[in-house]
């Protein structure tokens, strides 16, 4: 089963946006489910888990949020727990957190330090890349989701209604491009070919 993420889910959740004011998050929610990706500003406790330098589960991480220091790379909620909120969601969890369960309302696989391309941010040690956030959203679709839904036409609804939301790139500017001596992507490539370098990994990783 390939990714092939909806760009209704997306356009969706800017046009819910839009018209804030006059949606209530009271009883159902506007979307079933939440999928997180990217970077530090979206990581709400993966990278805990992970051999790694980037982390963010102590103080003064966490001050203004209510359960502490879990992870988020802020002192209270990521735009990310913002938008479930509007949704009527719970605050997507951790996907390396879930061992048995199967979370139906979403789950956030983003990862401090971490980028679009592979090297990105590997200074600092572990953390998930895009492609491998996109490996183990599959992974809960084939082994977790599948198995929750009558047949795949309901698992294909649920999905096509579900929001998708990404906050990738920076990293690959702040922990690779912009850090000569640790990385050779500036010596390979000038600016405007690393745009497009990064555009095109982009672009594959939403299509395969």
């Amino acid at each position: 089963m390939g990714i092939k993420l909806s760009v209704s889910s997306l356009a969706f959740l800017f046009l819910s946006f839009a018209n804030f004011s006059s949606v209530s998050v009271e009883g159902s929610p506007i979307a079933p489910a939440l999928y997180v990706f990217g970077d530090s500003l979206f990581d709400s406790g993966n990278n805990n888990f992970l051999p790694t330098l980037a982390r963010a589960n102590f103080l003064p991480y966490g001050t203004n949020f209510p359960k502490g220091a879990t992870g988020r790379f802020t002192n209270g909620k990521t735009v990310a727990d913002f938008i479930a909120e509007f949704l009527g969601l719970p605050y997507a969890p951790p996907n390396l957190s879930i061992h048995k369960s199967t979370i139906l309302t979403g789950l956030n696989y983003a990862s401090g330090s971490c980028g679009i391309l592979p090297e990105t941010g590997s200074r600092l040690g572990k953390c998930l890349n895009l492609k491998e956030q996109l490996d183990l959203f599959e992974r809960t679709v084939k082994s977790d989701l599948s198995g929750q839904f009558n047949n795949s036409n309901d698992l294909a609804e649920y999905l096509s209604k579900s929001i998708f939301l990404f906050s990738v790139g920076n990293n690959d500017y702040l922990n690779n491009y912009l850090q000569p001596k640790l990385y050779n992507t500036s010596k390979r490539y000038p600016p405007p070919q690393f745009a497009q370098l990064l555009m095109d990994d982009l672009s594959h990783h939403f299509e395969v």
